[in-house]
């Protein structure tokens, strides 16, 4: 199927209640292990890589595997740089054929963050590619506690800025975190509903790790068209090598890779069976 815009799929997603998985990929492994799930289930897929992976790998070499992968998968596929925080990040995004770039200006002032966000949006329109802001913050809290009502978005300034940066889709604070929980989340699901009856664009959960499938349903209904995973592969994988360590600690790089790229998979099935998107490839 062709290489599709995240427009596209999550305009899909709001309209049939679903969401749709946007994983984070970090390696060959881990690109074969999702888009093989999303062919497997007939799923829909953003994939993903944050900006700040990029001193940690090759992501020139990666983003062309990632774009030849989307190219030749039988589901519908959306390349998305996620958390980007530079205008050179979302620049090299777009010249590698990424469909879909985040600017996150979460930790900016309001203010900034809607300038940034605006002017990249503009720039990325232009050329035909999706943007997804942030609003709210969405951090890596010790404590569910520190979850507070300060820390999720408003209606109106959702509204407000939509309204003027034109992105495609906003990823909203509603009680999730990024990382790994100490506790369980606090999600808002009535506000929530409230940014979904707000605001005319698809709405994103980041900090989806480790969520029950009750948690998932509910954001769904509650306008919830894309669900970050990022931690929970990173995790499984770390597992999977510790696992098979402890069984054969003579055990080669060869085949620690086909099991991470297995227990990945094993992974990312179960969000996928989650989130309500099988068999919604269009």
């Amino acid at each position: 199927m062709a290489l599709v815009t995240m427009k596209e799929l999550l305009q899909d997603a709001r309209r049939r209640k679903y969401a749709v998985g946007g994983f984070n990929v970090f390696n060959f492994e881990t690109l074969g292990a999702v888009v093989e799930v999303a062919e497997e289930l007939k799923t829909p897929l953003v994939l993903g890589i944050p900006e700040r992976l990029f001193k940690f790998v090759d992501v020139d070499t990666l983003s062309a595997a990632m774009n030849k992968a989307a190219q030749r998968a039988s589901v519908p596929i959306a390349l998305h740089l996620d958390h980007g925080y530079t205008y050179e990040g979302v620049m090299k995004a777009i010249r590698w054929g990424f469909t879909s770039v985040m600017f996150d200006g979460s930790a900016l002032s309001f203010e900034d963050n809607l300038k940034r966000t605006k002017e990249i949006t503009r720039i990325a329109h232009s050329l035909g590619v999706s943007v997804e802001g942030e609003l709210g913050y969405v951090g890596c809290y010790d404590n569910n506690k520190d979850i507070n009502e300060e820390n999720l978005v408003k209606p109106e300034m959702a509204h407000n800025f939509v309204e003027r940066t034109k992105v495609d889709a906003l990823a909203v604070a509603v009680g999730t975190c990024h990382g790994i929980y100490r506790g369980g989340p606090k999600l808002n699901f009535s506000r929530l509903s409230e940014l979904n009856s707000t605001i005319d664009v698809p709405l994103v959960m980041h900090g989806g790790s480790k969520l029950t499938k009750e948690d998932y349903q509910s954001s769904i209904k509650s306008g919830i068209t894309k669900v970050n995973i990022a931690t929970d592969m990173s995790m499984a994988a770390g597992d999977t090598i510790r696992a098979e360590l402890a069984k054969n600690q003579s055990a080669n790089y060869i085949h620690l890779m086909s099991m991470v790229k297995k227990g990945v998979k094993d992974s990312v099935r179960r969000y996928m069976l989650s989130f309500d998107c099988i068999s919604k490839a269009i």
